[in-house]
C-alpha cells in the first residue's frame, strides 16, 4: 500500500515519537471530532512492563492520547495516538487521522525505545510539488528514547530509506537515502497546554534527511534540516513540540499539543 505524506511530515514521525505524519486536514477542511479523554489518576510512573519500561513513554495497553498539530506544511490537524497491542519486546502505537488509520511498530531493548517505521508499515510516501515516491525503512540504529535519561545526555537514531520516486507523468526512477537524527536532554520547566500544566523534560531534536534519486539520468538531490524541542511529563509521555525545518527551501514552524489523555 502506498501512503502520501510531505517529507518535513515524516521527519516529524521521529520528532515527536508520535508519528504525526499523516495528518491530510487543512485550515479549510472540517475538524474531526475525537472523544475528550479523561487523565488518569493512577501513579503510572509505578507501572511496570518490564523491558519497555520507560518514565517518559507509558507503553500501557489501550493508553491514548488526543494531539492538535499547526503551522506545518499540511495545515492544522488532529490526530489521537494509543498502545493498541503490548508485547515482551515490543509495542504497536495506532494513530487515527480525520480519514485515516496508520500503525507503528516499537521495540523495547536494555537502553531504551525505537521506532522501527515511519508510520503506516515498512514504507514510507511522499507527496510534494508534482513528487510522489514510496521508500522502505531499514537499518534501524540507535534509540528513539532513553530508559534511563540524564541531565545533558546525547544519544542517535537513524535509519535507511531505499525505494522509487516519480515526478508527475514520469517513470518512477530509483531513491535511496538516509535519515539521522541527534538528540539533546536540554533541561526541565513547567508547560501548560489544553490537557493541563505539567513539569516536563526537553530534548532537542537536530535531524538531516539526504535522499539521491535519478530524474532523466540526472541525479536530483533531496534534503531536509529540521530542529524540534519535545517536552516529555513523566508518567504521561510526549505533551508538547515545537518543530522548526527546512525542506528545499521551504520554512515552516509546527506547534503539537496535548490535549487530552488516558493512561489506564
Amino acid at each position: 500500500m502506498l501512503f502520501k505524506f510531505r517529507p518535513a511530515i515524516i521527519i516529524f514521525i521521529i520528532f515527536s515519537l508520535s508519528i504525526a505524519a499523516c495528518g491530510s486536514g487543512s485550515e479549510n477542511s472540517p475538524a474531526v471530532v475525537f472523544p475528550t479523554l479523561q487523565g488518569s489518576n493512577s501513579d503510572t510512573s509505578a507501572a511496570s512492563n518490564g523491558i519497555c519500561e520507560n518514565a517518559l513513554y507509558p507503553a500501557v495497553q489501550n493508553a491514548a492520547w488526543v494531539y492538535t498539530s499547526t503551522g506545518g506544511p499540511n495545515g492544522s490537524f488532529n490526530y489521537t495516538n494509543s498502545i493498541t497491542e503490548i508485547r515482551a519486546d515490543g509495542f504497536t502505537l495506532t494513530s487515527q487521522f480525520t480519514d485515516h488509520t496508520r500503525t507503528q511498530e516499537w521495540a523495547c531493548q536494555p537502553d531504551g525505545i525505537k521506532a522501527l517505521q515511519l508510520g503506516g508499515g515498512s514504507a514510507a510516501g511522499i507527496s510534494i510539488q508534482e513528487m510522489t515516491a514510496n521508500l522502505n525503512t531499514s537499518n534501524v540504529l540507535g534509540i528513539s528514547l532513553p530508559k534511563e535519561l540524564t541531565a545533558n545526555m546525547q544519544w542517535q537514531y537513524s535509519l535507511a530509506l531505499q525505494g522509487t520516486i516519480a515526478m508527475l507523468g514520469d517513470p518512477l526512477s530509483p531513491a535511496h537515502g538516509t535519515y539521522s537524527v541527534m538528540m539533546q536532554e536540554i533541561g526541565s520547566e513547567t508547560v501548560t497546554v489544553p490537557a493541563g500544566t505539567f513539569e516536563a523534560i526537553k530534548i532537542q531534536s537536530n535531524s538531516t534527511v539526504d535522499i539521491v534519486s535519478v530524474f532523466a539520468g540526472n541525479e536530483v538531490p533531496i534534503k531536509f534540516n529540521g530542529t524540534t524541542i519535545t517536552w516529555y511529563a513523566p508518567g504521561i509521555g510526549y505533551v508538547k513540540s515545537v518543530e522548526n525545518g527546512d525542506f528545499s527551501g521551504e520554512v515552516f514552524s509546527a506547534i503539537t499539543e496535548l490535549q487530552s489523555y488516558n493512561i489506564p
